[in-house]
């Protein structure tokens, strides 16, 4: 518990927290109005902004007095990492969040300028304005706040502001933790609406592929209608997209039992969803595992290649997960007479796209800094699991204990994105908050 003399304290960086409200909004807008989308999806990468926008987060840091690290696992695309050493004796937070944006869409269905930090009715507009670059400028005025008001922690505290989220994280936290930056606690700063989410499911993608033989279609009359044996030799077809389909139809009914069968208190019904987002078909195997012919239809296909986003709850594990699926893709093979003798295969780790869980228990110390930093503020805490998947889980994988918590708005990944700037301010107070508890202060 947080004695008189660090509720004051607390109350004091509160009370900077107001008066750089300006401020912490201005930056926020600055941000906004640097096109930093994900080179990866962009036709010219090199037109991403990436790298300006961390020049602009280093000179704002540095101005703080923080220790800076940047580089680059990929080329103009910097990752910052700032520290704040504590005394010693505190445990060490970090705070996280991406400065990579999606692409804004379709322009005519924006009502404002996606790059123009326009602030209307307590709203600023604007692509990344929620995801996440406004849970960025929160963590930032907390840590400038606390060291405006003359404040030492205990614990060290890290900023860790990164690139490629959006598509994975290679570049980004997953290098950024391959290089053995650690913290005890993590705050992701992704939008919440000041939920404390706690947990999140895991996520891999994995690629069936189903083998058939490949004949001309101009026969498969012949396997639908037997006819003598001269028409049936030249039936000897067997079509992979057919069997691809039955497999899916397959798969829906164990998706289904999978969703009434297991669950988490965080998390909605249904999450462990298996979807069937890819699917090609065609006349053979190319070594990078797609069918060669996929424009011809007068064969009959002897390869379907289906790729699935696979989800699974906070509180499972891959090795669980895999087995059971695999168990699965065996005994559909055994239901069908070609399949049964000529298996489909599975390949995981697809595009190296792997998430792995967490679930952080509401009785943590972490969870009880930031409640108690709530509840400074009179806001009732909110315990939720994350639907989506964050970076978050790669911290998780190396170990260390993560929370997702950040500001209110809607729109992202949408059109007219926003971040609800009194949300902004308060996420802030809170981050503050729980620094000083989570981290410890100096006598």
């Amino acid at each position: 518990m947080i004695r008189m003399k660090h509720l004051d304290l607390e109350s004091r960086v509160h009370q900077r927290l107001d008066a750089m409200r300006a401020d912490i909004i201005g930056l926020t807008q600055a941000m906004v109005a640097f096109k930093s989308i994900n080179p990866r999806f962009m036709s010219n990468p090199d037109a991403s902004e990436e790298s300006q926008i961390q020049d602009h987060l280093e000179a704002k840091l540095k101005s703080l007095g923080l220790h800076l690290t940047r580089w680059e696992k990929e080329a103009l695309r910097p990752n910052l990492v700032a520290a704040l050493p504590g005394s010693s004796g505190g445990r060490s937070l970090a705070f996280n969040g991406h400065i990579d944006v999606v692409p804004i869409g379709d322009l005519e269905g924006w009502d404002y300028d996606p790059w123009g930090s326009d602030i209307v009715a307590g709203k600023l507009y604007g692509r990344g304005a929620v995801d996440m670059k406004a849970g960025i400028a929160a963590f930032i005025a907390a840590t400038e706040a606390i060291i405006a008001s003359d404040i030492t922690l205990k614990g060290d505290l890290q900023l860790h502001i990164v690139v490629d989220e959006e598509a994975g994280g290679f570049a980004g936290t997953r290098d950024l933790i391959a290089r053995g930056f650690r913290a005890d606690g993590v705050i992701v700063a992704e939008p919440t609406s000041g939920r404390v989410e706690a947990a999140e499911g895991g996520l891999s993608w994995v690629r069936v592929t189903i083998r058939g033989r490949a004949a001309h279609a101009g026969w498969r009359f012949a396997q639908i209608y037997p006819q003598a044996e001269a028409e049936a030799q030249n039936a000897d077809g067997v079509n992979a997209i057919e069997k691809g389909v039955k497999f899916v139809g397959a798969l829906r009914e164990f998706e289904r039992e999978w969703a009434l069968s297991r669950h988490h208190p965080l998390m909605p019904p249904g999450i462990t969803t298996i979807n069937p987002g890819v699917i090609v078909g065609g006349v053979g195997l190319g070594e990078d595992g797609m069918p060669r012919v996929t424009s011809n239809p007068a064969m009959i296909p002897d390869v379907c290649i289906i790729d699935f986003d696979f989800k699974y709850l906070p509180t499972e594990t891959f090795d669980e997960v895999r087995e059971e699926f695999e168990a699965f893709v065996s005994a559909f093979a055994r239901t069908d007479p070609w399949l049964r003798e000529h298996s489909p295969t599975v390949q995981w780790h697809l595009a190296n796209i792997d998430f792995p869980p967490f679930s952080t228990p509401s009785d943590h110390p972490l969870v009880a800094a930031i409640r108690m930093a709530q509840q400074s503020q009179g806001i009732e805490t909110v315990l939720s699991g994350k639907r989506a998947v964050t970076d978050a889980a790669f911290y998780a994988g190396a170990g260390m204990t993560p929370i997702i918590l950040g500001p209110a708005g809607e729109g992202l990944h949408g059109d007219n994105e926003f971040v609800d700037l009194d949300s902004l301010i308060e996420t802030a107070k809170v981050f503050a908050g729980a620094i000083l508890r989570w981290c410890g202060i100096a006598e």
